[in-house]
């Protein structure tokens, strides 16, 4: 016969596992497409606004320049771009459809790079952007 303690317990547990296999899947969404370029250019990235065509409104960049990965999000005629950086230990980041979520301590942020869930303080670092001649220009420095 189970004590009380021991239906506490287990009831706790389950609640626990439960709520971090939620968190888990949410951040097994649907890959999001991605764009591999050679190399920057005099501190800028350059990408064509082509690439979001039948790809929705977020684009993995990456480049072997930087040793993380950069979520380019187009809102309208504007384009944000956010260093997948977690700003808590340095670890790289998992984009999901609404948020970014750190693996190593479950910090998460919203599509503006903000913190939604610690352990993270600071938010993510953006990059400023330009379109000129149909080309996204992420600045770097």
């Amino acid at each position: 016969m189970s004590t009380r303690r021991s239906f506490i317990k287990s009831g706790c547990a389950a609640c626990i596992l439960m709520g971090a296999g939620m968190s888990f899947l949410e951040s097994c969404s649907t890959p999001l497409p991605m764009i591999k370029l050679a190399s920057t250019t005099g501190g800028q990235i350059a990408v064509g606004t082509d690439a979001f065509a039948n790809k929705g409104n977020m684009l993995v960049v990456r480049s072997k320049q930087l040793e993380y990965d950069i979520l380019l999000i187009k809102n309208a005629d504007a384009y944000k771009a956010l260093y997948l950086r977690c700003t808590h230990e340095g670890v790289g980041l998992t984009p999901a459809a609404n948020k970014i979520f750190c693996s190593a301590h479950g910090s998460v942020f919203d599509l503006e790079g903000k913190v939604v869930k610690e352990p993270a303080l600071r938010p993510l670092k953006t990059y400023p952007t330009e379109v000129i001649n149909n080309q996204i220009i992420i600045h770097l420095s």
